[in-house]
């Protein structure tokens, strides 16, 4: 670039940084800072676990304040890492295709869990068969309008980790 500094004075070239001398500056920074992303720690097990328990919490909570507001009975189907809720129409149960509540609840990796519903262990729905007509399958977490939760209790294990439990009253307690 040349910079003219008066009407008769001589001019000067003025020096700045090239295009590719910014681009091989920006690709060394991207290179630095992908290095340092990998080097940083992943999740212990309880922090893990703590994450899992407070998402199943506040979608849980979310089917209470659902059930309270519309005044309808809705359910958790649980099967084996996941669930969907369900709402109960005339029809029978049904599953919830629209708002927070249709989105499947999901196990994370490296996350087990035991749930107790009424003193037993979860039975996992098997489709049950009546003169060869498939009956829908009943959730076994009840959410009913006036703000009851059938009872249950959930207890949740990874690796290196103690567990971590909540139950039908969805609050945060530790437990040993």
């Amino acid at each position: 670039m040349i910079l003219l500094t008066g009407p008769n004075k001589p001019r000067q070239h003025v020096r700045g940084f090239s295009l590719l001398e910014l681009l091989v500056v920006i690709f060394i920074v991207g290179l630095l800072s992908g290095v340092a992303a990998l080097t940083l720690p992943g999740k212990d097990g309880a922090a893990l676990l703590n994450e899992q328990r407070y998402s199943l919490l506040s979608s849980l909570r979310a089917a209470r304040a659902e059930a309270v507001f519309s005044g309808r009975s809705l359910g958790l189907l649980w099967q084996g890492r996941s669930g969907v809720y369900q709402v109960l129409t005339q029809e029978g149960w049904l599953p919830i295709d629209t708002g927070v509540l249709a989105k499947p609840v999901k196990l994370a990796d490296g996350v087990r869990a035991d749930i107790l519903v009424g003193g037993e262990p979860l039975k996992t729905a098997a489709v049950e068969r009546e003169d060869s007509e498939a009956k829908a399958q009943s959730p076994q977490i009840l959410f009913v309008g006036d703000g009851q939760v059938s009872p249950f209790e959930w207890r949740l294990f990874a690796d290196d980790a103690e567990s971590v439990m909540f139950d039908q009253s969805l609050r945060l307690e530790t437990s040993p």
